[in-house]
């Protein structure tokens, strides 16, 4: 009977196996401060595109006009997209991150939040890639066929503009920040919430981002989403941001606990 309470009691989830894995201090630092510099740089396009093409915005307005606007300004565009494209990569490592301090970077969960944080940055990665390769070069051909022979030809590369813009907005919005972006967040917010490795509130809250974030997968199936890609990435940037004040947080706590044991 001993040998079978103390079997049980062994096989007992201990306390320890729900706390995070173990980090130093400025490991914790670096994190955060990466976290919050990923968080920042969501809004960097809009402080180079904005004032250069009135973007977002812009990108409801005709083929016609965002050709010329394109051929007007090519060096905001690179910067601005640039800037874009580094931020939707670093997605993947954000990913990592958060999967090794939810679960560990073990078990299916790990895998999934792995798997889609990657799918979401390569497929954002994509759908931006269109601005800095094939969109400058048809807004360059359309300036140069500026004659009153040319508007058969114009009018083609219209076309094709607004064929490669739907199609990368697809592949980049709706499968790289909707889906893949909201299930990664989905995943991991589930597993937090499952092994008690960040406080519910950061879990409820990353949970609700996660559910605006896949709501902008709505279109896809002729849905209005009541949701804009703004509002959600924002909402996401707070996350990374609150995230990096628990990692602080925790850093500080846990030195302020060491300085007492050793003092004791």
């Amino acid at each position: 009977m001993s040998a079978s309470l103390k079997f049980n009691s062994s096989s007992a989830p201990s306390r320890a196996s729900l706390q995070p894995p173990p980090m130093s201090q400025p490991l914790r630092i670096g994190i955060a401060v990466f976290f919050v510099l990923e968080a920042l740089l969501a809004f960097a396009p809009i402080a180079v595109l904005g004032p250069a093409f009135g973007w977002p915005a812009s990108l409801r307005n005709a083929a016609a006009q965002q050709l010329t606007a394109i051929a007007a300004a090519p060096p905001a565009l690179a910067l601005g997209y640039g800037l874009y494209l580094l931020y939707s990569l670093a997605i993947a490592p954000v990913a990592i991150v958060v999967a090794w301090r939810v679960a560990n970077c073990k078990g299916p969960m790990a895998a999934m939040i792995v798997a889609f944080g990657t799918l979401s940055a390569i497929t954002r990665g994509l759908g931006i890639l269109r601005w800095l390769t094939v969109m400058p070069v048809l807004a360059t051909s359309y300036a140069v066929a500026d004659g009153a022979s040319d508007v058969a030809a114009r009018s083609t590369i219209e076309t094709v503009f607004t064929a490669i813009n739907s199609y990368g907005g697809g592949i980049g919005e709706l499968f790289g920040v909707a889906l893949f972006g909201g299930l990664w967040l989905l995943v991991a917010m589930i597993a937090a919430l499952t092994s008690r490795r960040l406080p519910a509130w950061l879990a409820g809250y990353g949970l609700i981002v996660a559910v605006l974030q896949l709501a902008l997968f709505m279109p896809a199936f002729g849905m209005a989403s009541p949701v804009s890609v703004a509002i959600a990435v924002s909402l996401f940037s707070l996350w990374l941001i609150a995230f990096a004040g628990h990692l602080v947080f925790k850093s500080h706590q846990e030195r302020n606990t060491t300085l007492a044991a050793r003092s004791a």
